[in-house]
């Protein structure tokens, strides 16, 4: 295996298979890609609630990512009911935090949820596990972003030749140093979604 495969494989946010969840959770993202995992995972029953989050953009604040997802979301039949929307945070980690009382608010603690991620955002997966202790399972709904520059899709194949290959060796290079660190909880990819690899202890 090749240098370049052995980053994508640490990176890659892919679990085989989808499953029933408590919410479909979409991580904030100024592209309009990412409703289509999460209409996917809505339209087959697999969630009654999709999660929403995402601030005003930095770079165009009038932009707000969850707003614009939830009107894309609108124009497919979902209803303002079948969404909860986060419209504060300004990282992947404020995503989690500030979505995470939205959440338990209308659901009390949940077990199972479908993360929306691009495909090398693996470190995501992970965020949601941290912030949520009561989430036992996440099953990924990956997608692949186009490139800034020429605007191709870099998917597992063809990101080491793209024009964002640095984002992606930074991204390993992170990961790995909070995994290591013990900064991030680690999970193990299953046939069935990402459980964690050491189950939260909850008779403390």
């Amino acid at each position: 295996m090749s240098v370049t495969d052995d980053i994508a494989d640490f990176v890659d946010a892919h679990a085989p298979g989808l499953g029933p969840a408590d919410v479909i959770f979409v991580f904030g993202s100024t592209l309009p890609d990412a409703i289509e995992p999460a209409l996917h995972a809505f339209g087959a029953g697999l969630a009654p609630l999709i999660v929403l989050t995402g601030g005003p953009n930095r770079r165009n604040p009038a932009h707000v990512e969850s707003d614009a997802h939830a009107q894309l979301l609108h124009t497919h039949g979902i209803t303002s009911q079948q969404l909860l929307v986060e419209r504060r945070s300004q990282t992947s980690k404020e995503n989690v935090e500030f979505a995470r009382p939205l959440i338990e608010e209308r659901l009390g603690p949940v077990r199972t949820m479908i993360a929306v991620v691009k495909w090398w955002q693996r470190r995501q997966i992970h965020l949601l596990a941290e912030g949520f202790p009561s989430v036992q399972r996440i099953y990924a709904a990956t997608w692949n972003p186009p490139a800034r520059a020429d605007t191709r899709a870099y998917d597992r194949t063809t990101w080491a030749s793209s024009t964002d290959r640095a984002r992606i060796e930074c991204e390993h290079d992170y990961l790995k140093r909070l995994l290591d660190s013990g900064e991030l909880p680690a999970l193990s990819r299953t046939p069935a979604g990402w459980t964690r690899t050491t189950p939260v202890d909850r008779t403390s």
